[in-house]
């Protein structure tokens, strides 16, 4: 036996599911919306949580070591005195009779015043070059 084609549905009816499509596509939008944005918005209280327990972290460390550093710079180690005896001291070191260092600079300094002088003597001995001559425009009209 043949099987009798499907009848087209109705124009009406046609329409109808047509609609009803459109808002099946519009809730099925909304829904997926709703569930990104729980997503969304459980990931970034997580993340801000994390964000603010690795802050806590942070700041418990810098406030442990401005204490530690607080400590030290708190604790008296030497007088006043004794500090401005002491550098008084590393300022005067050079100056004092049989500074080794000075002594090396100043030989240094002398020798190189000697080079200086040897280099000077030289370039005034030295004759100055003489720029080539041009010939002048008018023995160029002239050729």
């Amino acid at each position: 036996m043949v099987k009798k084609p499907a009848q087209p549905p109705r124009g009406g009816d046609m329409a109808r599911k047509i609609w009803l499509a459109g808002i099946g596509a519009y809730g099925r939008a909304f829904s997926d919306a709703q569930e990104s944005l729980a997503k969304v918005t459980d990931d970034t209280s997580r993340v801000f949580d994390d964000l603010v327990a690795k802050g806590e972290e942070i700041e418990d460390t810098v406030e442990e070591r401005g204490r530690a550093l607080a400590k030290r710079v708190k604790a008296p180690s030497r007088s006043l005195d004794e500090r401005i005896k002491q550098m008084r001291a590393r300022l005067t070191q050079d100056e004092r009779p049989g500074g080794e260092r000075m002594e090396a600079i100043e030989a240094r300094l002398a020798s190189i015043e000697k080079k200086l002088d040897a280099l000077l003597g030289e370039a005034k001995k030295a004759p100055a070059k003489k720029p080539p001559k041009r010939k002048s425009a008018a023995k160029k009209k002239s050729s």
